[in-house]
């Protein structure tokens, strides 16, 4: 029988050649990169984007219109309701012959005018203002509420 000889590799040399096959590797990776990319997915709706957009989006040209199943215009006391915007959002209300609309707050009283010329819309600082509704938008949406808690039995 004949005596198996065993060496041993020395410490260095090992740790030479894993860092050059981890380089390799990782060049390889990045030269041909971790797979195609994703197909591109459907369209998104124009409604559900631009009001809760990330700051880091590009701006849009305009924000999606207010959604008139959230606003309420009650004929009787001239009073709009407005929802709750996120951020640092405002509510502007632009009257017949004003150049530009004026901040509101969620309840405001309007005065007598024409509902097809006042415009309901809002702003978020940095970007473009929303598309604008009327007031008879707001009306013919159907949204209206009223309430029989005042109302004698």
């Amino acid at each position: 029988m004949s005596a198996l000889r065993i060496t041993r590799s020395s410490p260095s040399g090992s740790c030479g050649t894993w860092v050059r096959m981890a380089v390799a590797s990782v060049l390889s990776v990045g030269l041909m990169g971790c797979g195609t990319p994703p197909p591109p997915g459907p369209e998104p709706s124009p409604h559900a984007v631009g009001l809760y957009d990330p700051a880091w989006m590009p701006h849009r040209h305009e924000l999606p219109p207010p959604q008139l199943d959230r606003l309420n215009f009650d004929e009787r006391t001239r009073t709009l309701s407005l929802y709750p915007l996120p951020g640092n959002g405002r509510w502007m209300v632009q009257m017949p012959g004003e150049r530009e609309g004026r901040l509101v707050l969620p309840q405001h009283r309007l005065p007598e005018a024409d509902p097809a010329e006042v415009l309901v819309y809002y702003v978020q600082p940095g970007r473009r203002p929303s598309v604008p509704v009327t007031i008879k938008q707001i009306q013919e949406s159907g949204s209206v509420h009223v309430s029989f808690v005042a109302q004698p039995r």
